[in-house]
């Protein structure tokens, strides 16, 4: 199977967002009269602008899917009338959803189908995937895909949804009908005691993340530890292993990105400082060639500790790299593959006290290539290494792709509203953001799509 290069392209008059309010937010403004020139007038003329460059274009669209693994909930954004400015359209609280269990449901992170009219969420708590139409936010699938659903993600041709299941230690397929709304399990790989893997030496690790290259294949990384790192690579026609490769040679264990137009495979390896041991931790990329199957990139420093997220921008000439525990990172040069720039902080809060400084997580761009959004953790982290993913402010930073700086921080849910009491207090649930993503709404000037595969 190859990847279908017409996955991700935008569709002029995409799907417009949904007219409903849900968990009480109601929605965006209504759209401007698509021709105001016809218009009657009381004078009985037009007010068509004849100039067109005094015609101010109606500004770009998209939304932004952030979950709150803290508090259940997914919230949608889009951007606001001001500039750096975002509005609230509606909040999904998982847990009150028709079939979904009334708590312990943890949405984790997203994908999409590739024309952005269906969400996959994995929910690391409550043991299933969810589907939601991106249209009217509906909820259409509910599978129960195993405790500690990590990741779900659309095969290049949707016909599939796989999940990387920590509890299970397995890769899940479903069979996606997205024409008539359902979803079925129909096969899974138990990782551990497959003869590929085992041959491979690998005796620990669970499926963590995946993405898919352009040979028909999918890329999983092995985790959650540094320590359990490693990398298994699934061919979609038997779905069966083609090739594993331990620690030893690809200790990766979070990132998975494809190249956007070459057969080239970008993977993260983080691991968090231990202060007892007064042991440093790790920040790591590799880079793999995914036609000859061999390392290309054998380990370079993201420049900080427990090396995370990423993602290109939609000029495909950067990828941007984080490190979770540092709140730092790294542009690399996909033609060289190189780092060329540093990023010094993805959350406003920088310190060399990792108690008061940020734990950026995931991020994602928008499709016009002006910002890049970043989750961040609270201070009450859901998954993850404590030291690492505690972060000060929830919620999702923005940043100027062009300078390279933070230019808002948008809290769905402010931590200010929280007590130290609340805080330390289990039954206290503490927004807690990990996925995000970035559903389109219309044609995009970009050189690549927004989200892979590519």
């Amino acid at each position: 199977m190859q990847t279908d290069p017409t996955r991700r392209t935008f569709l002029a008059g995409g799907v417009t967002a949904g007219a409903i309010a849900i968990a009480g937010c109601a929605g965006g403004e209504e759209d401007p009269d698509p021709d105001p020139g016809t218009d009657d007038q009381d004078d009985g003329t037009d007010d068509v602008d004849d100039d067109p460059d005094e015609t101010e274009p109606e500004p770009s669209q998209y939304e932004i899917w952030a979950l709150d693994q803290g508090r259940d909930n997914v919230h949608i954004y889009e951007p606001g009338e001001g500039d750096d400015e975002f509005e609230h359209l509606a909040e999904i609280d998982v847990n009150e959803l028709d079939g979904v269990p009334d708590e312990g449901v943890t949405p984790h992170m997203i994908d999409y189908s590739s024309d952005y009219e269906y969400a996959a969420i994995a929910c690391t708590g409550g043991a299933r995937t969810l589907v939601f139409r991106t249209e009217d936010y509906e909820l259409v699938g509910n599978i129960e895909t195993g405790p500690g659903s990590h990741m779900a993600a659309f095969s290049p041709d949707d016909e599939y949804i796989h999940v990387d299941v920590i509890g299970d230690g397995k890769i899940v397929r479903l069979d996606a009908d997205l024409e008539n709304e359902e979803f079925e399990e129909v096969d899974y790989i138990e990782v551990l005691a497959d003869e590929t893997v085992v041959e491979a030496g690998i005796e620990s690790g669970s499926p963590i993340c995946h993405q898919y290259d352009s040979q028909g294949r999918s890329l999983h990384t092995l985790g959650p530890s540094y320590h359990d790192g490693a990398l298994v690579i699934v061919d979609h026609d038997e779905f069966t292993v083609d090739r594993a490769y331990s620690g030893d040679e690809l200790p990766t264990n979070c990132g998975t990105m494809p190249h956007p137009t070459e057969d080239k495979f970008y993977l993260t390896a983080g691991l968090p400082s231990d202060p007892d041991e007064g042991e440093e931790g790790v920040g790591d990329y590799y880079v793999y060639d995914t036609a000859a199957d061999e390392v290309l990139v054998d380990g370079e420093s993201t420049e900080g500790i427990d090396a995370h997220g990423f993602w290109f921008t939609p000029d495909g000439e950067e990828l941007w790299v984080l490190n979770r525990e540092t709140n730092d990172g790294v542009i690399v040069d996909p033609e060289t593959d190189e780092v060329v720039a540093e990023i010094d902080a993805y959350g406003p809060d920088q310190s060399d006290d990792p108690d008061e400084r940020d734990a950026p997580d995931i991020m994602w761009t928008s499709p016009d290539g002006e910002y890049m959004f970043v989750t961040l953790r609270g201070p009450d982290p859901q998954s993850g290494d404590p030291h690492a993913a505690t972060g000060v402010t929830p919620g999702f930073s923005v940043l100027s792709v062009e300078d390279r700086e933070i230019v808002d921080v948008v809290e769905p849910d402010p931590i200010d509203d929280y007590s130290e009491a609340d805080i330390d207090d289990e039954d206290t649930h503490i927004p807690d953001f990990h996925g995000i993503g970035v559903v389109p709404r219309g044609d995009f000037d970009s050189e690549i799509p927004n989200s892979p595969p590519f």
